[in-house]
């Protein structure tokens, strides 16, 4: 286990934070962590979609049909069954963030859906 020290005024705002009770600054560090892990893993997984739908044409060519794995914007792997490349790509990168993706025969499009707004007269 690894140990962290926490400046004083870091460690006064974490203790004000939780009102009546101080907060557990363990389970609250933890907790921030894993919020800001959680956060890198979504912008990684838009970049590679990003790389994705900029290579499309190319994926097409090459894997149309089957599911690849895009890690800094390359191709690693691909396989036609999702989960035979999921246990691959998790043997070798582990817990970090990869789109895995079917490369389908048209580009999936982004749909926006107006919600209807109710008014009471």
């Amino acid at each position: 286990m690894t140990t962290i020290t926490l400046t004083p005024d870091l460690m006064k705002q974490i203790e004000n934070l939780s009102g009546k009770e101080p907060a557990d600054p363990q389970k609250f560090v933890v907790k921030a962590v894993q919020a800001y892990l959680n956060q890198m893993r979504r912008e990684k997984i838009q970049g590679e979609t990003e790389a994705f739908s900029a290579q499309y044409a190319r994926l097409k060519e090459a894997y149309l049909g089957e599911y690849v794995a895009m890690h800094q914007g390359e191709v690693i792997d691909h396989d036609p069954d999702l989960r035979t490349l999921h246990l691959r790509v998790f043997e070798r990168l582990g817990h970090t963030a990869v789109l895995l993706k079917q490369v389908t025969e048209a580009p999936e499009r982004e749909l926006n859906f107006r919600s209807p707004r109710l008014e009471r007269k």
